[in-house]
């Protein structure tokens, strides 16, 4: 067995679908039903990153010339400077064998020399991850369960209609802006609080809360274009005022359209209190039904305490698939 560190930059598509092959894998022997990832989507990733940089490092384990695992570290160089996010997998016929052990002591080394000691995981419930992570010194304390949830786009509407008029009765002061792509220039400013507005949702604990600017809203459009995710936002406005109060993200990854992930869906804080939160994803998934019809379900991530967010999420006929807990270790 042998692990490699290889530069981001230098994985080619092959390789990248291999990798994504590990995932697939992993995925089935546990009944995990999540989005399945794909070579080019995770291609683009490790070279794009979410913020116009390559991931910071990738090892892959290889076992007679055949990939049996891998490990990324990402380290955020905005927000959060002593943290590192540390990802991966060991193909299910391999684990046990310490190859999970080895290519998280290259992550330890490289976090440490970087001077990172915060470093973040995470392991799907009812996995393998979830013990080794435990034996490994992580800890889920402080950290969140995120329950992942799916909705049928083709099957589960026959309520959002009515969801619909319901939540526009109640912002009756607010009007919704549909934006595809990047955001135009007239609505940066207003953008930027909208993605600032996320940092009022449960966080792990010793996170810091993300700092957005025009220059990070641009890096983070463009870099989504460069990885084919299609962004589409739903903006509520404040009629009166001209103020953006709240927006719905969604993602479509061109090369895998058929389950979309819903991002972040926020209200600015003095907005609140009007129904947009619901009001914007009735609209969103009623869109997307009709505009991208090749796109059958939406994936969302939600804290198991987000208790707005989950309702909101019931009311549409999401049901939940998954369940990941977060894990911290301090070096």
């Amino acid at each position: 067995m042998q692990i490699t560190r290889v530069d981001p930059m230098e994985v080619d598509l092959d390789l990248a679908d291999r990798l994504a092959a590990l995932d697939l894998a992993s995925h089935a022997r546990a009944g995990l039903q999540i989005r399945p990832p794909t070579g080019p989507g995770r291609l683009t990733y490790f070279q794009h990153g979410n913020g116009g940089r390559p991931i910071d490092a990738l090892w892959v384990a290889s076992d007679g010339g055949e990939e049996i695992g891998w490990l990324l570290a990402d380290l955020p160089w905005r927000d959060n400077l002593g943290m590192a996010g540390l990802r991966g997998l060991v193909h299910p016929d391999h684990r046990r064998r310490g190859v999970g052990g080895r290519l998280l002591d290259e992550a330890l080394a490289f976090a440490a020399d970087r001077g990172r000691s915060d470093l973040r995981s995470g392991a799907f419930l009812g996995t393998d991850g979830v013990p080794f992570l435990d034996s490994h010194g992580f800890t889920d304390a402080g950290q969140h369960v995120y329950a992942i949830r799916r909705l049928d786009l083709h099957h589960g509407g026959t309520n959002w209609d009515r969801l619909h008029e319901e939540a526009a009765a109640v912002a009756a002061d607010y009007e919704l802006l549909h934006v595809v792509g990047s955001t135009p220039d007239e609505l940066l400013d207003g953008m930027v609080a909208l993605h600032e507005a996320i940092n009022d949702a449960p966080a792990d604990e010793g996170s810091e809360p993300d700092v957005w600017d025009v220059d990070r809203l641009r890096a983070y459009d463009e870099t989504m274009a460069r990885r084919r995710q299609t962004t589409y936002r739903v903006l509520a406005r404040h009629v009166a005022t001209g103020e953006l109060a709240g927006m719905s993200l969604l993602c479509v990854d061109e090369f895998a359209p058929v389950v979309a992930a819903q991002e972040d869906t926020n209200v600015v804080r003095e907005h609140r209190g009007h129904r947009l939160g619901l009001l914007m994803k009735v609209d969103m998934v009623q869109w997307i039904a009709d505009v991208r019809p090749e796109v059958a379900a939406t994936e969302t991530w939600n804290a198991t305490d987000n208790h707005h967010m989950i309702a909101v999420n019931e009311r549409l006929g999401c049901r939940v698939t998954a369940q990941q807990i977060g894990y911290r270790r301090t070096l």
